[in-house]
């Protein structure tokens, strides 16, 4: 039987023109160039690959406003069999709770799963929960740091990355898995598939299509709440070029900044 593949996938500000609302405290997406999060990038060429090894389908699921179409339209173009888009104004300001508990919803209203794919963090808030909540609402098992993965009659064998070395581990499916930023190369879309995945277009939902009440998502149903933002203090630097005529000086320099120690 085909397996049923799932990447949750985010548009999220490029990192050089991140803005914060003054007012919400949240992020001013609207003043952004968007990109596909990068971890994303990595879980979908990962499914990719797992597709190609034992078969099935892709689905690339995202929660977003509809200008993420283009970017779920460049998901197909790499080799997902289809995009998903959750839009509906009630999920505004959702944290990490409400969206993962959102997302399992579109994920149990397409039906039987067996894995679903998510980058082990976004690059516009860095939690890493989303992945671990939806397999939680999911009642999924969870492998997270995940570089690769393998199938086997029901399971999945995961290998996860540490900084002290590698731990391969087999949970049964339906099985969430995050993947790691950099753990793979994407490949790039090509043109043929691009144009065929404009034509095929993206499915929308909304909550009620999932069968999420309105009044479960949002900023007000979200626990975690920004009192104050602190701007982060910048401090002014300036060089000043040391000429191999001025060592003495250029050793006082080292010293006063520990980078070597009096009389070494």
């Amino acid at each position: 039987m085909a397996l049923e593949l799932v990447v949750i996938t985010k548009i999220v500000p490029d990192g050089s023109e991140v803005f914060i609302d003054p007012v919400n405290l949240t992020l001013n997406r609207s003043l952004a160039t968007n990109v596909i999060n990068p971890a994303d990038e990595n879980a979908l060429e990962l499914a990719l690959q797992v597709k190609a090894r034992y078969g099935g389908r892709i689905t690339v699921l995202s929660m977003t406003p509809p200008f993420a179409i283009p970017y779920l339209e460049e998901c197909v173009g790499r080799g997902a069999d289809r995009a998903i888009l959750l839009s509906d104004k009630a999920v505004a300001g959702s944290d990490t709770y409400p969206t993962s508990l959102a997302i399992a919803a579109a994920i149990k209203h397409i039906g039987k799963v067996d894995i679903v794919f998510a980058g082990e963090k976004t690059s516009d808030s860095s939690t890493g929960h989303v992945g671990p909540g939806v397999a939680e609402f999911l009642d999924a098992e969870l492998a997270s740091y995940v570089s690769s993965v393998e199938y086997d009659d029901g399971y999945v064998i995961a290998t996860r990355e540490f900084e002290e070395g590698t731990e391969v581990v087999r949970i049964p499916t339906p099985a969430v898995v995050t993947v790691l930023t950099n753990s793979n190369n994407p490949r790039k879309a090509s043109l043929r598939r691009k144009i065929d995945a404009i034509r095929q277009g993206v499915i929308v939902w909304d909550l009620k299509e999932v069968g999420l009440p309105p009044d479960a998502v949002g900023l007000r149903n979200s626990p975690t709440i920004v009192k104050r933002m602190i701007p982060f203090p910048r401090r002014d630097r300036k060089g000043e070029k040391i000429t191999t005529d001025n060592i003495a000086k250029l050793v006082d320099v080292f010293e006063q900044n520990k980078l070597i120690k009096g009389g070494e």
